[in-house]
């Protein structure tokens, strides 16, 4: 759990909204896949993604790693793939269904 706390430390506050926001949609809908709409919360950082819809601003978000619930020492993304999808102006995530989202949650929400 402290390597999880580490790695959440390191996100910005926008990152770590975006992880929240994912992680309270997916218990409350089931849905891996989550569709922010950047617009409308950040629209200075979806700016950002329309000049240049490759870069890669949420880069710690990409790289956040967390155990599966059945090996604590398997590490596995916590998002399988983040997209910027520029009609709608949203930020596409996939969560990962191998990553232990409830131990992630109960960190998050510390």
């Amino acid at each position: 759990m402290s390597e999880v706390k580490k790695q959440l430390a390191a996100l910005s506050m926008y990152e770590r909204a975006i992880l929240m926001f994912c992680l309270h949609a997916y218990f409350s809908s089931g849905n891996y896949t989550n569709k922010l709409p950047l617009g409308e919360m950040l629209p200075d950082v979806a700016a950002i993604f329309d000049v240049n819809p490759s870069v890669n601003i949420f880069a710690k978000l990409t790289t956040l790693q967390i155990s599966t619930p059945n090996d604590a020492q398997t590490l596995v993304n916590v998002f399988e793939s983040m997209t910027y999808e520029k009609t709608g102006q949203q930020l596409v995530t996939v969560l990962n269904k191998q990553a232990d989202l409830k131990t992630l949650l109960k960190a998050v929400d510390d």
